[in-house]
């Protein structure tokens, strides 16, 4: 069922989805293509498929009209159509969509203290600052939270070969629950800055541009 619908102006917009519906529910909300059917009865398990039925639902439900979603050769999807840019993302139990009518980019995790392991692999050390340094659900949002800005922005400029402790990096985070903050990549002469907004709302972390 969709959580939300948000359409924060004409150019811009974003839907999550908790995935609640059986796999034939979600066959009956969307018709598979013929072009898409190879790719979908190759998916091994069926919750695979769930993730890609609900992502096409939720597009029908944002769009109101079913357009194709194709990939790159990295793996960056884009519609068929052309009528917005769109970027994909999928949790458990979730999946979200952000479109609009210039490149964005959307992140999603689910609350975990597993994130905490990983920290030493993707925050560098300027960046530990704005990570609690006592254990709890503060110091979880805030790994999770650049987690996700560094996903995004991954996401948004299509990298393929970036480490996220020496090329990404975040800055002026504020802890609570919604927010804006930066995001940089710096990698091979190539710079950017990039304004990201944060959402936390309940057990997930939304990170998007």
């Amino acid at each position: 069922m969709p959580l939300f619908n948000k359409v924060e102006n004409l150019n811009a917009s974003m839907g999550i989805w908790k995935m609640t519906e059986t796999l034939q529910e979600l066959e009956s909300m969307y018709e598979i293509k013929s072009s898409e059917k190879d790719l979908y009865y190759g998916f091994r398990n069926d919750r695979r498929r769930k993730e890609w039925l609900t992502v096409r639902v939720l597009l029908k439900e944002m769009l109101g009209e079913d357009v194709e979603i194709c990939y790159r050769d990295s793996g960056k999807p884009y519609l068929k159509d052309s009528s917005h840019c769109i970027s994909i993302t999928h949790t458990i139990g979730y999946v979200g969509i952000r479109l609009a009518s210039h490149p964005v980019a959307l992140d999603m995790e689910y609350f975990s203290r597993r994130v905490l392991h990983l920290i030493p692999r993707y925050v560098s050390s300027r960046e530990m600052k704005y990570i609690p340094e006592e254990e709890g659900p503060d110091k979880i949002t805030a790994a999770l939270i650049i987690w996700s800005a560094k996903e995004t922005l991954y996401k948004l400029f299509d990298f393929t070969d970036v480490l996220f402790d020496e090329h990404v990096f975040i800055s002026n985070l504020r802890l609570g629950t919604s927010g804006h903050f930066k995001g940089s990549v710096v990698k091979d002469g190539f710079q950017a800055d990039v304004r990201l907004s944060y959402e936390v709302h309940g057990e997930l972390i939304l990170v998007y541009c």
